[in-house]
């Protein structure tokens, strides 16, 4: 038998070392001919040096496995540096809090009938909109692609979702950053959509203005009479104080965020049909829907964004952020003046920045564009699993490119903005979350498989549907042979979904929520470095979670404790 390191699987070698594979099993399983001996041999020397190669990736992974175990071995000074977020000793459910917020913010009626009746209202206004598509679609299909009737299709749609409102809004936002699921030609018209929506008049905005400040806001604000940007919630003004605050003087530049009129009451109905249509769709028999937390995920979902509807909340949101990144000098976030902040006027220092996707032109240096993604992916990191507070809306339209000009080399810093929609899990979700996506990263699909089940809400899972599941997720774990677990979440949470359906495993929304935002990131950062390694940047974070939460010291896969 030719000798085969036992720390090199067969299925480690690459595909163009097919013929070695066919070549060793025929081999060692001594049933050829003295000429295939010598075919091996003429390749040996290949063989050699590809061993070789694997040997020092994985030498690599051990003296970086052993570094992290020294680096982040568990002792009193460690906990002391590795801090719990303050909120999670404050005793508040989450969960209740936001519940009660969205029972005292809703627009919903208080009977039934009224809320039916808003339904109703509301299905029909999204028919009429739909309704010119079904026409529109099949004919431009006919005419060819970039047609004038193609060219129609697309303005009518991105038109209709911007009359739609906030959460079909959010929707495609989400939906245009995911070019793995939808066609280019779909990404690049809804891209749009991250940088400006349709905002509303001039008037509605002074009318806004005087009822928050009066009929002398002028006074305190000199505003530009053209939004800088538009969202699905508010658009943007540039503004001069003409009045010194507790942290700005007279003169200063600050950004108005004032809300657009109106969205309320569309955005509360429409998460009152997401929810009754995902409710029915897992009361289905047998379809095992419910297995996906659907509805928790659109409930978890009209939670985290309902608070978003009063912008005293992003303040405070913007606040902790800067907390959470005090000490860091390439990750900023604005800083909100709280006093003259409403909840229909946020005012926050303005933010002078270059759009993060410019990075990918001709004018911008490869070595630039793998900092901003470095700095993006490890920022991401942090605030899920050291802050448990993640930015929720990381659109490429959101993230602001500058230069930290008060430190040596004026190194290169992200502006992240508009940060009303969050998710914060609490202590007992994220340490579930970290364990499970702790266990992906380091490729134990049957320990992730196993906390998934453990920490279900509903299992109706029978002993075997456990076995089969635990052995399904470690198939993909197997199958990830690149470790890039998180630099292909959204394939793999595919088929984790098929899985969970299948054998009968509820899955938890922070886990689904998480991985997607490890996703949208991790798309923005493959865009501007394509060969970054996630794992490198996603293992340190993972370790440092497990310290904070007092889990079993960090293991590398094949290393020995």
């Amino acid at each position: 038998m030719i000798p085969i390191h036992p720390a090199i699987p067969t299925k480690a070698l690459s595909p163009s070392c097919q013929p070695i594979r066919r070549l060793l099993f025929h081999y060692n399983s001594r049933n050829n001919s003295d000429m295939l001996a010598h075919k091996l041999s003429l390749q040996k020397a290949a063989l050699s040096r590809l061993y070789a190669r694997h040997l020092l990736t994985l030498a690599a992974a051990v003296a970086t496995a052993e570094h992290a175990r020294r680096n982040f071995k568990v002792n009193s000074t460690l906990c002391e540096t590795i801090a719990k977020p303050s909120e999670w000793s404050s005793g508040i459910d989450l969960f209740e809090r936001r519940a009660e917020f969205g029972k005292q913010i809703s627009s919903l009626g208080s009977t039934k009938l009224s809320r039916v009746w808003a339904a109703g209202s509301r299905i029909v206004s999204l028919s009429l909109l739909a309704c010119p598509l079904f026409v529109l679609t099949p004919l431009a299909a006919l005419a060819g692609k970039d047609s004038k009737i193609d060219k129609f299709t697309w303005e009518y749609a991105l038109w209709s979702i911007e009359q739609a409102g906030p959460t079909f809004i959010k929707l495609t936002q989400w939906a245009s950053t995911r070019n793995d699921l939808f066609s280019a030609e779909f990404v690049s018209n809804f891209s749009r959509l991250q940088d400006e929506t349709r905002g509303h008049s001039w008037n509605e905005t002074v009318k806004l203005l005087t009822k928050t400040f009066g009929a002398d806001y002028d006074a305190l604000l000199q505003l530009d009479t053209t939004p800088i940007g538009s969202g699905c919630i508010a658009q943007v003004y540039r503004a001069t104080l003409q009045k010194p605050t507790s942290l700005h003087p007279k003169g200063a530049q600050v950004a108005v965020k004032v809300q657009h009129p109106h969205i309320l009451h569309k955005v509360c109905v429409d998460f009152y049909i997401l929810n009754k249509i995902t409710a029915f769709l897992e009361s289905i028999p047998f379809f095992h829907m419910d297995y996906l937390s659907i509805k928790d995920s659109v409930d978890q979902f009209r939670d985290i964004m309902l608070p978003q509807l009063d912008l005293r909340v992003e303040a405070a949101n913007l606040s902790r952020f800067r907390r959470d990144f005090a000490n860091e000098d390439q990750v900023t976030f604005p800083q909100p003046i709280h006093e003259l902040t409403t909840a229909d006027v946020l005012i926050e220092s303005f933010v002078n920045g270059e759009p993060i996707l410019n990075y990918l032109r001709e004018h911008h240096t490869d070595e630039e564009r793998q900092e901003l993604a470095t700095i993006g992916l490890e920022t991401v990191m942090k605030m899920i699993f050291l802050h448990d507070f993640v930015h929720a809306d990381l659109h490429p339209g959101n993230i602001l490119v500058d230069r930290n000009t008060s430190k040596r080399g004026s190194p290169l810093r992200l502006n992240m903005i508009d940060c009303g929609l969050v998710v914060e899990m609490g202590e007992r979700e994220h340490v579930n979350l970290t364990k499970i996506l702790g266990a992906f990263i380091k490729r134990d699909g049957l320990s992730a498989g196993q906390l998934m089940v453990d920490t279900a809400k509903k299992c109706q899972a029978t002993d075997r549907d456990v076995e089969l599941f635990c052995q399904g997720i470690q198939n993909i774990c197997d199958e990830d042979e690149q470790n890039n677990f998180l630099e292909n979440v959204g394939d793999y949470l595919a088929e984790i979904c098929f899985l969970a359906c299948r054998h009968k495993v509820k899955l938890e929304a922070a886990f689904i929520n998480a991985a997607l935002a490890c996703e949208i990131m991790e798309g923005i950062a493959s865009s501007l470095y394509p060969s970054m390694e996630v794992q490198r940047i996603a293992l340190p974070m993972v370790v440092k979670a497990e310290l904070m939460h007092g889990l079993k010291g960090f293991k590398v896969p094949g290393l020995r404790s």
